[in-house]
């Protein structure tokens, strides 16, 4: 009789850990990862051409002068992004000036290379995850005089 509850508690603790175990997996495989992805890969996308053709039973006619249209803004908004990115880095440049002139020379050389460390990491992380960083996309902004 001892050897049957022994054996019953065993499996008992057995089916328990188990069920801890899959409860665990289960828990950082739902709820974890979820909560740690990027609110832009759950946005939709706008529609590409082919789909707005296909839903919208575009001729061909219509459908190349969307093509156009398309190519037409592709270029303004890179434009655009070449614009504010110089703007950008004008900004970045008027900050430097005036928060240096506020520092000692010691903290400015200590300034100097925490900004350094943090453009190395932001060139780590653009090469390694390149789809997550559209710069790479456009030419670089004008370099920062100092």
């Amino acid at each position: 009789m001892k050897t049957k509850y022994k054996i019953l508690v065993a499996l008992t603790l057995l089916v328990v850990f188990g069920l801890g175990v899959a409860a665990g997996v289960l828990g950082q495989r739902y709820v974890t990862h979820r909560a740690s992805r990027r609110a832009a890969a759950a946005r939709p996308h706008p529609p590409s051409p082919e789909s707005w053709a296909k839903e919208l039973g575009l001729t061909q006619e219509q459908q190349d002068k969307m093509r156009e249209i398309f190519k037409q803004n592709e270029e303004r908004m890179k434009a655009y992004r070449t614009e504010s990115r110089a703007r950008l880095s004008e900004l970045r440049k008027q900050l430097w000036e005036e928060t240096n002139a506020v520092l000692t020379p010691e903290q400015k050389k200590k300034n100097d290379e925490m900004i350094r460390r943090f453009e190395e990491w932001r060139k780590k992380e653009s090469e390694r995850n390149p789809s997550r960083d559209r710069r790479s996309q456009d030419p670089p902004p004008p370099d920062r005089e100092r």
